[in-house]
């Protein structure tokens, strides 16, 4: 005890007699108090609605992505959920429908809806971005890097051409914006799922770069790209929303894919082919992954 009284008696000196190291050390305390308020908690969920078409966000068509969006910002971490877009999923009149055909036939809130409704999730709003949307954020970010095989290459380079500056070889690749369109679309090499897996890693790649990216740069982007996407947010909150994401940059993305492994099949419902799901099965499994309660078995009316 004597020996902490002792430095502290000696720290309280130099502090007496350095005036630089006082300033030092209110600018940390100032700093750190300032990092504890400032930095956000809880959890957000948000959808990315992905359109199958280039140009306008207002034409309709079909959803190419369906990627829900859960940031824990108080555990710095995020969760990209892809949903297979084949799959079956239960409308409001409990008949099944695919996910990708909602939007056109309704709109985004009608999908977030059945999400919600399919897999126990709740959402608190939804980004619409289409193919020209990828193409310009991957481009303003400086491209992602993601690990490549040699099939992949050679598809890429057969669909969108070779690029001088940004080449493809088996391993890890920076992708700018067109070469990133084509990976996040092919599924041409597997299927669905295979898909859903590369759009995982895009956005994981993304973030990664965000976090090789300062304030100000990614302040720039938001602000140079806010034509580039539709949002149930307003503009004030997305704003809010780019500010919290600051403390988010280079954070750890968990990828999941909807169905999950052995808890689906392809077949048909009302005459059309896709991939039917055990919607139960996969619900839970998603809600486990995401670190969300199960729903609470009802008990059984008493006889």
């Amino acid at each position: 005890m004597n020996r902490y009284r002792t430095y502290f008696e000696k720290a309280k000196t130099f502090l007496r007699q350095h005036r630089l190291a006082r300033i030092a050390c209110i600018v940390l305390a100032v700093f750190l108090a300032l990092s504890i308020l400032l930095h956000p908690h809880g959890t957000k969920t948000f959808l990315v609605i992905g359109m199958d078409n280039y140009g306008s966000l207002n034409e309709t068509g079909r959803s190419d992505v369906t990627m829900l969006i859960q940031v824990d910002f108080t555990r710095t971490r995020i969760s990209a959920v892809t949903f297979a877009r084949d799959m079956f999923v239960e409308n409001e009149n409990g008949n099944l429908t695919k996910i990708n055909t909602i939007v056109r036939g309704k709109d985004e809130q009608a999908l977030c809806e059945a999400i919600e409704r399919n897999f126990g999730v709740s959402i608190d709003g939804w980004f619409r971005v289409n193919f020209t949307t990828v193409i310009e954020l991957v481009d303003a970010i400086g491209g992602a890097e993601v690990e490549l095989t040699r099939a992949e290459v050679n598809y890429l380079n057969k669909t969108v051409g070779v690029y001088p500056d940004s080449p493809l070889e088996e391993g890890v690749c920076r992708l700018n914006g067109a070469q990133a369109l084509a990976y996040a679309r092919c599924r041409k090499l597997d299927n669905d799922l295979g898909r859903g897996e590369r759009q995982g890693k895009l956005i994981a790649a993304m973030v990664k770069q965000t976090g090789h990216m300062t304030a100000a740069n990614v302040a720039g982007v938001f602000s140079s790209l806010k034509h580039a996407w539709r949002s149930s947010y307003s503009a004030g909150e997305q704003v809010g929303l780019v500010f919290k994401a600051l403390w988010l940059r280079g954070a750890h993305v968990e990828r999941i894919a909807v169905p999950f492994e052995g808890e689906w099949r392809y077949g048909s419902a009302n005459g059309v082919n896709g991939v039917v799901a055990d919607l139960e099965a996969n619900r839970l499994l998603l809600l486990d992954a995401l670190g969300l309660p199960a729903p609470k078995a009802t008990a059984a009316p008493a006889k």
